[in-house]
């Protein structure tokens, strides 16, 4: 049988252990966010670049339509690569705030004390954001992979 000093200091160290990693999520989260905009930006984002120098230095552009458009296909992918990153936030924001509440009913249980936190609501809206960063970036990508083939038709 566990005593109730030792049920009180175990509870504790769960609310420190969750306050912590809610600290670590809110580093990893700004991290994740800085490693992915950099990544879909430098593809999208150096893809016009080079296109416009190889089309301003060329006189190879057979296609001006299919060059518009892949200028689009590009500007598309830096727009959803920003809707990645602001999405990326709020999912780790929501598990942070999520952890956070954890943290409190362990400290509410060390106590004894009633906790009337509902935990899962940020839960649901994190897993909700991941998978809509998840979506935009798989986009972003897609897109930039239209953007260079309708890109080589403008040049070909």
């Amino acid at each position: 049988m566990i005593s109730p000093e030792d049920k009180k200091k175990v509870l504790e160290e769960d609310a420190c252990l969750w306050w912590d990693s809610a600290h670590r999520r809110l580093r990893y989260s700004v991290e994740y966010a800085q490693q992915g905009v950099r990544a879909l930006f430098l593809a999208n984002g150096g893809a016009i670049i080079a296109l416009l120098t190889f089309a301003g230095n060329s006189k190879a552009v057979n296609e001006p339509r299919a060059l518009f458009w892949s200028f689009i296909w590009f500007g598309s992918g830096l727009a959803l690569s920003l809707a990645t990153y602001i999405v990326a936030y709020i999912s780790q924001a929501e598990v942070m705030q999520d952890e956070f509440i954890y943290s409190r009913h362990a400290r509410m249980a060390a106590l004894d004390l009633a906790a009337d936190y509902e935990p899962s609501v940020h839960n649901h809206r994190a897993i909700l954001a991941e998978r809509i960063g998840v979506g935009a970036a798989v986009l972003a990508l897609s897109f930039f992979v239209i953007g260079a083939f309708v890109g080589l038709d403008a040049i070909t």
